[in-house]
């Protein structure tokens, strides 16, 4: 078995680091687009206005595929490293040996499989369950339940869930948006239904968010540590997608002319939550200053540093 790794943040410069958030950034994005997607439809069906033609199909399906190649990523990559693994996986949850990416990462693809087969044979439904299980799984690997365990976990599903809603949902209704274009009504119809479920979206993840980060960084770490140079990062730009939402909003009453589409801040708000996904994907990866309620994480003096853990 690999030995025990330290709490000791890993260094940026290590490759390893970078691979994982991308590969844990794609897995949360295919969650948003599935999960988001199909919420986007079912929300786009309540407009009641005349429609000019039929809703988009949502990229569901596609982000099941990208979530499942995330996944198979992450298992891959900690299989192949499972020291490196277990460094990037601090503080482990409790009763996770190592961090528990790989056990993590085989659950979340064999979660997006069934729910990709689901999709295919049209039971939208049932996909969203196993969708939802992805995000349970998220909330067991979490910084937050490696801090405070259960509670850390449930501030993780409040945080997560709406998030890939929110992202996904917005995705869904840029692309309905232009597809009835030719009817600035519909499309401006459309858009509404959206930007009201988002304001509430965001105070949820506004709330969860500064909660995770309370528990997670002390006030005196934030601009001393990686992690939390980070996450003001992550907070700064979710601060662009909140105004770029308020300036697509004042665009739809204004009354775009037909052909129009979707206002370039509201395209724009989409480019800035794939960089939150990204980042968020950087975060799960680095290792957050506070430390565990319980002794949920080794002792620093029983472990290696990433760059020994790297060694053959």
């Amino acid at each position: 078995m690999p030995p025990a790794v330290a709490l000791s943040a890993p260094s940026l410069s290590a490759p390893a680091l970078w691979l994982t958030g991308l590969e844990r950034g794609l897995m949360l994005a295919g969650l948003a687009m599935a999960l988001g997607g199909l919420a986007g439809r079912g929300l786009s069906r309540q407009y009641k206005g005349a429609r000019p033609g039929p809703l988009p199909t949502p990229w569901a399906l596609r982000g099941a595929l990208l979530g499942l190649a995330g996944s198979l990523a992450l298992l891959i990559t900690a299989v192949i490293g499972p020291r490196i693994a277990a460094c990037l996986a601090q503080p482990p949850p409790e009763g996770l040996r190592n961090g528990g990416t790989a056990e993590i990462a085989a659950a979340e693809a064999v979660l997006f499989v069934l729910a990709a087969g689901l999709l295919r044979l049209r039971q939208a439904g049932w996909a969203v369950l196993l969708l939802s299980g992805v995000v349970l799984a998220e909330g067991i690997r979490s910084h937050p339940e490696g801090i405070i365990p259960v509670a850390g976990a449930f501030v993780t599903y409040c945080h997560l869930l709406p998030a890939a809603v929110w992202a996904g949902m917005l995705l869904y209704a840029v692309r309905a948006a232009i597809g009835w274009r030719a009817d600035p009504v519909a499309a401006r119809g459309i858009l509404r239904l959206y930007s009201t479920a988002a304001a509430w979206l965001f105070s949820l993840i506004l709330i969860t968010g500064v909660i995770s980060a309370l528990v997670l960084v002390p006030l005196s770490s934030l601009l001393t540590t990686t992690y939390g140079l980070f996450l003001v990062a992550k907070a700064a730009v979710v601060c662009v997608v909140a105004g770029l939402a308020i300036a697509g909003r004042i665009w739809l009453r204004r009354g775009p002319a037909a052909g129009a589409g979707p206002a370039l801040a509201t395209r724009l708000e989409v480019a800035a939550l794939v960089l939150v996904l990204a980042i968020t994907g950087i975060l799960t990866v680095l290792t957050p200053p506070a430390r565990p309620s319980s002794a949920a994480g080794s002792p620093p003096g029983q472990a290696s540093r990433l760059h020994a853990a790297q060694r053959p």
